[in-house]
């Protein structure tokens, strides 16, 4: 049974939450703040942290980012927010949250958000063989195939499908893709990274693999 922390500092917020975790059969501990949550982290490992961003003692982010810092790769972290800036919640992502949900949320989408963030692997070695799905990235031999199909990629879509690989079930921002598929280079926009996804998924529409990019309207993508 999944383990979730839910950290909110509304009581009728953090209760809602902790009733549907608890309703589809997770085990749920809820706190008002977010130095409790790290010390129950300390005592007790958790698969899933479901916290606001606004919070009394530190802000969701700095929750997300001392989880990241203490090497917790299998925990992850879904912050459900009043915020809704597409700024804050790219802010979020980069940080290390694995989705983003904005408030009031319907259960039936934070709960597939949740399981979503769930089935998301941990980050293998950077010199490991990438798997999602019936794809395959191997860094080692510059080498995407799916079901030993090998593909004709440029560089950049290699670039871009490794990234996508190492965050799979992630949305990620446009703005982020920049910066760490282009590396922020002159000339380069969110309109670019577009007519790149576009080849990508051309590259693996033949094999039948194209909807493994997902788009998510007015932000970026999720590869699943």
């Amino acid at each position: 049974m999944p383990r979730v922390l839910v950290v909110d500092p509304n009581a009728a917020d953090r209760d809602w939450l902790d009733q549907q975790f608890s309703a589809a059969n997770y085990e749920t501990v809820a706190f008002a703040n977010g130095d409790d949550a790290i010390r129950e982290l300390e005592r007790a490992d958790a698969a899933l942290v479901v916290t606001e961003w606004l919070l009394p003692d530190i802000t969701g982010l700095e929750l997300t980012e001392r989880i990241r810092r203490a090497e917790r790769p299998d925990t992850r972290v879904v912050m459900v927010s009043t915020r809704s800036d597409p700024g804050d919640i790219a802010r979020a992502l980069e940080a290390g949250v694995d989705d983003f949900v904005i408030k009031p949320p319907r259960s039936t989408e934070l709960l597939a958000r949740a399981q979503a963030a769930l089935r998301r692997p941990a980050l293998p070695p950077s010199n490991g063989v990438l798997r999602v799905g019936s794809i395959t990235l191997d860094p080692s031999a510059h080498k995407v195939s799916v079901n030993n199909h090998e593909l004709s990629l440029a560089p950049v879509e290699f670039r871009l499908i490794a990234y996508f690989m190492e965050n799979a079930g992630r949305v990620i921002g446009r703005q982020q893709l920049l910066d760490k598929v282009w590396n922020r280079r002159s000339g380069i926009g969110e309109r670019t990274v577009d007519v790149h996804v576009r080849r990508l998924r051309a590259a693996l529409e033949p094999h039948g693999c194209e909807a493994a990019i997902q788009t998510v309207r007015g932000f970026g993508y999720r590869f699943e």
